[in-house]
C-alpha cells in the first residue's frame, strides 16, 4: 500500500512540473459609457476589464492633447475641475502587472455647469438667487411645496434671480435650478428649501420712564422668535443685540449712553428661516438725566449732530440751555445744541440748563442751574 502511494506522489510532482501555470496577460480594453452632466462634474463610467488593476483617466480638449488626469480601482470617476462651456473628450485604459490595455473607446461632452441656488425672504416672495454659470444661455428653475411630489417651472430666462409670489403660508417649499448652453442641459441643483416670513414693522422711542429705549414691531405669523439689530445712528455697523424665543413684539433696550442716538431693525425667525430686515427705526437717549458722570458722543469729521437739538425742540426748550465748545477747532456747537465733527480729536462741550426746564420734566425741585459736560470724540 505505501509503495502504491509513492508512486501515484510521484505522478502528481511530474504532472505539475510537466504542466506549467497559467501566466497573467494583459487586460482588456474598456467600453466607456456616455459621460454625463452632473452637479459635482462630468461623470464618466465604463465596463471593468477581467485582470486590470486600474485604470487610467486621459482627456483632451480641442486645444490640449490626451492628458492623464487620474488613477482610480473602480470603473467610475468625476472630473470635477471640468469647466462650464468646455468640450472634453476621454479615454481610459485597464491596467495591471502587465502593461496597459488598448485604449477604450472615447467620448466627448460639453461641460454644463450647476448654479448654486441661495433662497431668502423680501417682503412679499421668496427671492431665489444663483451665482452665473460660465457660458450659460439660460437657466430654469422649479419649485414646490414639501408636501408634493411634483416640481413646477418656476423661471426660464437668462437672469440670474427669480421671485416667488404665488404664497401659501404655513408652508414650506423647495427650489432647485439648472443652466444651458444653447440647448445642452446641466444637472439640477441640490434643492434649497425656504419658509417664508412676512416682514416686521419697527418703532423705537424713549419714554417718560427714561429707562432705555423701547423697540416695538408688528407680530409675524408663525415666527417663533425675533431677533433684534442695533447700529450707532452714524454708522451701518448693526450688532444683534438680542435674540427672543417668544411672540412678544417689544423690547427695552437698557444699554445705551446718554445723548447718543441708534437706530433699530429686527427680523423674524423661525428655525433657521427669517424674514426680511424691518424698516429701520432710530432713537436718541435722554440727554438731562445726568450731571456729575461726564457724557459721551462719537461722530465722524464732518457729521452734523442735529439729535440733540431735536429732542429738546419737542420740549420747545432751545432758550433754555446753553451751549459752548471748550475746542471749536475739533467740534463746534450752535447755540440750539447742533454739533459739527470739524476734525479728529477730542473736545469738551459744557451744556448749562435753567431750572424752568426742569420744570417741564416735572423736576420742580431742581432751583439752580446744572452744568452737562459732553466729551465728543471725532473719528
Amino acid at each position: 500500500m505505501k509503495r502504491i502511494l509513492s508512486v501515484f506522489l510521484l505522478l502528481v510532482l511530474v504532472i505539475s512540473i510537466a504542466v506549467p501555470v497559467s501566466a497573467v496577460s494583459k487586460p482588456k480594453a474598456v467600453h466607456l459609457k456616455k459621460p454625463a452632466n452632473t452637479a459635482a462634474g462630468v461623470q464618466l463610467k465604463w465596463t471593468a476589464s477581467k485582470n486590470a488593476a486600474k485604470y487610467v483617466v486621459y482627456r483632451k480638449t480641442p486645444k490640449v492633447k490626451f492628458k492623464k488626469i487620474a488613477t482610480v480601482k473602480t470603473t467610475s470617476y468625476v472630473h470635477k475641475s471640468a469647466v462650464s462651456g468646455n468640450k472634453y473628450t476621454y479615454k481610459i485604459y485597464a491596467v495591471n502587472s502587465k502593461g496597459r490595455s488598448k485604449p477604450s473607446n472615447q467620448r466627448t461632452i460639453t461641460r454644463v455647469g450647476t448654479p448654486g441656488v441661495k433662497t431668502s425672504n423680501t417682503a412679499s416672495a421668496i427671492k431665489v438667487s444663483w451665482k452665473k454659470v460660465r457660458k450659460a444661455t439660460s437657466y430654469v428653475v422649479l419649485y414646490k411645496k414639501t408636501t408634493q411630489k411634483k416640481y413646477k417651472v418656476l423661471y426660464r430666462g437668462k437672469n440670474s434671480k427669480c421671485y416667488f409670489y404665488n404664497l401659501e403660508m404655513g408652508y414650506t417649499y423647495t427650489f432647485k435650478a439648472r443652466a444651458k448652453i444653447n440647448k445642452l442641459r446641466g444637472a439640477y441643483s441640490k434643492a434649497k428649501a425656504q419658509f417664508f416670513l412676512s416682514r416686521p414693522t419697527i418703532k423705537a422711542e424713549e419714554k417718560e420712564d427714561m429707562k432705555g429705549i423701547y423697540v416695538d414691531w408688528s407680530p409675524v405669523s408663525n415666527a417663533k422668535g425675533y431677533i433684534i439689530y442695533r447700529s450707532p445712528k452714524s454708522s451701518n455697523s448693526y450688532k444683534r443685540i438680542v435674540k427672543t424665543t417668544t411672540s412678544a413684539t417689544v423690547y427695552l433696550d437698557k444699554n445705551v449712553k446718554s445723548i447718543n442716538s441708534y437706530k433699530y431693525y429686527v427680523m423674524a425667525y423661525r428655525g433657521s428661516y427669517k424674514s426680511a430686515k424691518s424698516n429701520v427705526a432710530g432713537e436718541i437717549y435722554g440727554y438731562i438725566e445726568s450731571f456729575s458722570t461726564p457724557l459721551t458722543l462719537t461722530i465722524k469729521k464732518g457729521e452734523v449732530y442735529k439729535d440733540i437739538y431735536n429732542k429738546i425742540n419737542e420740549y420747545m426748550a432751545v432758550p433754555l440751555i446753553t451751549w459752548k465748545s471748550l475746542k471749536p477747532s475739533v467740534a463746534k456747537v450752535t447755540k440750539e445744541g447742533v454739533i459739527t465733527g470739524v476734525k479728529k480729536g477730542t473736545a469738551t462741550l459744557k451744556a448749562t440748563i435753567d431750572p424752568e426746564l426742569f420744570s417741564l420734566f416735572g423736576r420742580s425741585d431742581i432751583k439752580t442751574a446744572k452744568t452737562v459736560t459732553i466729551i465728543v470724540t471725532v473719528k
